[in-house]
């Protein structure tokens, strides 16, 4: 963990703080533009005196990934809900092109119109991503809207937060409206949890910039530090569990693992017909423990640094380089 971040949490703990600037902050999801997650952050982030625009899909857009609009000249719409609101989707009568399976108004495509278009002349210091309805821990990530979302910000140089507010799997599957609202009334806290962890982190981020500035430039680390006190575009992914702020059992920071409580599985009924089920986790060894998504299921809130870079380590390329060096087109 970058050592000025971890300086910052240190100075918490003594009860210090530090005072962070206001952000110009781009506001996304993947539930749609109208959901309660991402209302929850907007507020909260508001309140916290920073500047928010909030661009997100026209429709939910759970699971879509990273899946984004490809095509040269598709047109998409560009919906204002009110100042500073947009809703990003498809063009009114759009039907996709036989044979094709199409998207148009991700949560990717959302991050792109908000950088590229609506804020290209007031570029943002930081995008967030959520509240999503659903956590997004473990395997999930890959397949998540709320996460490639903020994967798609880093890939364009601005730093990015993921916040998801995780849901009781036990309650949902035998009450599902009773677990439908327990999620929902978890948001609000969600949103104070990432807000707070936002404008820790963007102090921690000022500060290392008054130190740069201060020794004009020679304070290599501080000065490669973003916003939000990470090196370089890094950002973070927040999980917070479907409870009471009371019954929270602490903060957790803890890597993607491969363990996940949430598993689809594709499943041939006696109909002959594939669909996909949710079927039970197998047991989670001692690493997977220490992973993400076991930490949220003990009730713990979430805090994974994330860079969004599918490239392997330095190491792991020489490797290969060795192994496959003498090979010819």
């Amino acid at each position: 963990m970058n050592m000025l971040f971890h300086a910052g949490i240190g100075l918490a703990a003594l009860g210090l703080s530090l005072h962070a600037s206001a952000l110009n902050i781009l506001l996304t999801n993947d539930d749609g533009c109208r959901a309660p997650g991402i209302n929850a952050v907007y507020q909260a982030l508001v309140a916290g005196g920073h500047q928010v625009t909030l661009v997100g899909p026209l429709n939910d857009s759970s699971g879509i990934g990273a899946a984004s609009v490809v095509v040269p000249g598709q047109p998409v719409a560009i919906t204002q809900l009110a100042q500073d609101k947009y809703c990003v989707g498809p063009p009114a009568g759009y039907v996709a092109p036989a044979g094709k399976t199409s998207a148009i108004g991700t949560p990717v495509d959302a991050v792109n119109v908000g950088l590229d278009l609506l804020l290209k002349d007031n570029r943002p210091d930081l995008v967030v991503s959520g509240t999503n309805f659903g956590d997004n821990v473990g395997p999930l990530t890959q397949m998540s809207g709320t996460v490639n979302a903020a994967v798609r910000a880093m890939f364009k140089g601005v730093p990015a937060v993921a916040v998801s507010t995780a849901i009781d799997l036990q309650l949902i599957s035998q009450d599902p409206q009773a677990g439908y609202l327990k999620t929902l009334n978890a948001m609000d806290d969600t949103a104070r949890f990432a807000a707070a962890v936002i404008d820790r982190a963007a102090a921690i981020g000022a500060e290392a910039r008054r130190i740069c500035q201060k020794s004009k430039g020679k304070a290599k680390a501080q000065c490669e530090t973003n916003v939000i006190g990470l090196p370089g575009v890094t950002g973070l992914n927040i999980n917070y569990p479907a409870l009471e702020s009371g019954e929270v059992k602490g903060v957790a920071f803890a890597p993607i693992g491969d363990w996940g409580n949430v598993v689809f599985a594709p499943q041939q009924g006696a109909d002959g017909v594939v669909r996909v089920n949710l079927v039970p986790p197998s047991a989670p060894t001692a690493e997977q423990k220490q992973g993400d998504a076991y930490q949220l299921s003990l009730g713990k809130a979430v805090i994974t640094p994330i860079d969004g870079n599918y490239t392997a380590s330095p190491l792991v390329q020489a490797q290969a380089k060795l192994m496959l060096g003498n090979l010819a087109p």
